[in-house]
């Protein structure tokens, strides 16, 4: 019995990437005359992934600026919502169906993610899928960051599921590396993953959610 299906938000529920990267871009080069380009990345994934609280200390660290969070995060959540809506992204249809599928057997979802508690409830807004998940776990519920598995343990110490019956969803390496941590299965997904090569250590990659059903993951278990 799969006891908890957990997806990380950005580049797995929605096609956010580009839009936050170019909002981050944006607001370091006009606020900060900062070159993001040059900003070195902890990840190694020139700053496409992880949390805005990773990008001001990475700032910090290249050249000693100290950005104030209170300012930065919020305009950078503004003007990631706007660009979503303004790019008109909507919910795959295929990933909805799988999502009603969970439901119609009873798995509990979750979202964990780096992003912080208003973008994510401004994107599940936008894509209308915000009722499938039973917890949502942001970068404000938590103090260790990907690749470390804290978001994901605690996904499911508050859905109740032990982690050998648990799946993460995730597009990155140090996603895929926290879910793992965390003792789950990791299905990487490289719908809008330009770097498919980077997602290692899977149980399984699909590439459209077309690829995915209940059945198959419960497959997985087995």
């Amino acid at each position: 019995m799969i006891e908890a299906v957990i997806f990380d938000m950005d580049g797995v529920l929605i096609d956010s990437v580009p839009s936050t990267y170019r909002v981050k871009s944006k607001v370091l080069n006009e606020d900060y005359d900062i070159d993001i380009t040059l900003v070195p990345d902890p990840h190694g994934e020139a700053h496409k992934g992880g949390s805005l609280l990773t990008l001001i200390a990475a700032v910090k660290e290249y050249n000693g600026m100290g950005i104030d969070k209170g300012t930065f995060i919020p305009k950078v959540v503004a003007g990631i919502y706007q660009d979503l809506q303004d790019r008109g992204v909507k919910a795959d249809p295929d990933l909805v169906k799988f999502l009603e599928e969970l439901k119609a057997n009873g798995i509990p979802i979750a979202v964990a993610t780096s992003a912080t508690r208003e973008s994510t409830e401004n994107k599940l807004r936008i894509l209308g899928i915000k009722d499938f998940f039973r917890i949502i776990i942001t970068t404000d519920d938590i103090t260790e960051h990907k690749p470390h598995p804290e978001s994901y343990i605690l996904a499911m110490e508050r859905l109740r599921a032990l982690p050998a019956k648990s799946f993460v969803f995730e597009d990155s390496a140090q996603g895929i590396e926290a879910g793992r941590a965390a003792g789950a299965k990791v299905i990487g997904v490289t719908n809008y993953n330009s770097d498919k090569t980077s997602l290692h250590g899977t149980a399984l990659n699909i590439d459209s959610w077309t690829q995915m059903n209940y059945q198959k993951l419960l497959s997985l278990l087995m």
